[in-house]
């Protein structure tokens, strides 16, 4: 019964990527004029990364080096959309600093492990946290001017509410797995629970796609 629910969540939370890369492409020219408009490729990246993970850890059995390499271009990408869509230099500094930062850890991370079988634990909270950051900036700029009139067709504001919600989950999560989790029915549970923040992720990601208008 287990194996059947892990398996079914698993094509349920495959169908969401899916779903999202669909939409994505179908509204592509409401947003094809901004930054967002590489999204579509983050999101086509991200469903066949899933898809072809599970085959790679299958026949080699390990893919970190894949999940490594998405993260790390995944955090880059938003934190040039992010640069873009804020007006603030002094908040375009800090996402430039936070850049930097994110580099840093992840140069550091990839001298100390081995990259290739373990995940880059300390560039990936970094980066999940500096993302919030940007998110929270965006978000202070945007409730101070006109833009927060339109705030609902706003895909990228749909986009940040998905992020925020899964990073603020899973950071939690990745930390307890690494560091404090042995029990197998705790892991299964935090991987549960990291699928369903991953579909809610997702849903955001729709809902923006759908209602967002083009400016």
């Amino acid at each position: 019964m287990d194996e059947l629910f892990n398996s079914t969540f698993q094509y349920i939370l495959l169908s969401f990527y899916g779903i999202a890369v669909f939409t994505a492409i179908l509204f592509y020219g409401k947003y094809k004029h901004t930054v967002l408009k590489y999204f579509v490729w983050i999101l086509i990246y991200t469903f066949i990364n899933e898809v072809s993970a599970k085959y790679v850890y299958y026949w080699l059995e390990f893919n970190a080096i894949m999940y490594n390499v998405y993260n790390t271009v995944y955090f880059l990408y938003f934190f040039y959309v992010f640069w873009n869509f804020i007006k603030s230099k002094t908040y375009k500094k800090w996402i430039v600093y936070s850049v930097i930062l994110f580099l840093a850890v992840t140069i550091v991370n990839v001298i100390t492990i081995n990259a290739f079988h373990e995940s880059l634990l300390y560039s990936y909270i970094t980066g999940a946290c500096l993302i919030i950051i940007c998110i929270i900036l965006y978000y202070v700029e945007i409730l101070s001017d006109s833009r927060v009139l339109h705030i609902k067709e706003d895909l990228l504001f749909w986009i940040s509410i998905g992020l925020l919600l899964f990073y603020v989950g899973y950071i939690p999560i990745k930390i307890s797995r690494s560091f404090f989790t042995t029990n197998m029915d705790v892991f299964v549970t935090l991987y549960n629970v990291q699928r369903a923040l991953i579909i809610v992720m997702n849903c955001c990601f729709i809902i923006g796609f759908v209602w967002t208008k083009k400016r």
